[in-house]
């Protein structure tokens, strides 16, 4: 399962309380009561591991160590260990409160998220406490950077294109939805998402629609899947390219390959007719059958 969003508590380290150390004589005794630890930080750092959200899963919050205390001889208190919360490329940090959005776009990028507290003043005659961390409720929202992703209603034989293509092994059938969540595969050392099967409607979250495509919005190239089996290929056409202009993100402008699936269940009549009708639309178009070595090597030229 990937796992895409995830809400969670983050806060850095409470500062160390100062060292309180009393004297007889303040204008004669050196200050003995040290300095409070500073709270440890937290990071968020970006991985190319698309599976480090789900090492989350079921925490509610994670929190830096806190400062240690001061010691005499006005010895400082050891600072908190800061922290590093290994992330997906592609998160984005929300404060749900703020809304302030942090982006973790490139491997190994490393963004402070919450400060430590600083630690209190130690003294003679007083000492003060430390200061707590910046704690933020925080939404980790993973939006899957692929070079190329494959959409169409469902049942369009993406992910077997993509077991094809990959060996990713997604989930396949002849049934509506049978893909849940993104499936993922590299081809040439890129990316390839199948995005699960849009329907009508999925703009305005009918069947998941926008939790779906918000997995797009960072493809290259969309290959615009349509099972050569269909009845209306425009009118299968038409839906899924409808609701990407809806939802906007600038998804309409991208790249795109229409791609006739299922070659192998109708004849080469049929291929040709389905072709002559969705040139209309002015993308490139392809025809790929699992069985059919020759067609998909083809294909794969779009992946280069």
């Amino acid at each position: 399962m990937l796992v895409d969003e995830i809400d969670i508590k983050i806060s850095a380290g409470h500062g160390g309380p100062g060292k309180l150390i009393s004297v007889r004589s303040f204008r004669s005794a050196p200050k003995l009561g040290g300095d409070g630890g500073r709270g440890g930080d937290v990071y968020v750092v970006a991985t190319s591991d698309l599976s480090a959200l789900n090492k989350l899963t079921g925490i509610r919050k994670i929190k830096a160590e806190d400062g240690n205390p001061g010691g005499t001889n006005d010895s400082t208190g050891k600072s908190g260990q800061d922290i590093d919360i290994l992330l997906p490329v592609g998160t984005s940090v929300v404060d749900t409160e703020t809304k302030k959005i942090v982006e973790l776009n490139t491997p190994e990028q490393r963004i402070l998220l919450c400060k430590g507290g600083l630690g209190g003043r130690g003294g003679n005659f007083r000492a003060q406490p430390g200061l707590p961390g910046q704690t933020i409720q925080a939404r980790l929202i993973l939006k899957l950077i692929a070079k190329y992703g494959l959409i169409g209603l469902p049942n369009a034989g993406k992910s077997s294109l993509l077991n094809e293509l990959t060996n990713a092994n997604a989930q396949t059938g002849a049934y509506p939805f049978t893909t849940l969540e993104p499936n993922l595969g590299v081809v040439n050392g890129q990316i390839i998402a199948d995005i699960p099967g849009l329907i009508e409607g999925a703009s305005n979250g009918r069947g998941l629609g926008t939790k779906f495509l918000k997995h797009i919005e960072k493809v290259n190239l969309l290959f615009h899947c349509i099972a050569s089996d269909s009845t209306d290929v425009v009118g299968d056409y038409q839906i899924i390219s409808t609701e990407l202009d809806r939802y906007g993100a600038g998804l309409t402008s991208k790249s795109r390959v229409i791609v006739l699936t299922k070659t192998d269940l109708v004849t080469p009549e049929i291929i040709k007719s389905h072709t002559t009708a969705l040139k209309k639309f002015g993308y490139p178009i392809a025809s790929v059958s699992i069985y059919d070595k020759n067609l998909i090597s083809s294909f794969l030229r779009f992946l280069q």
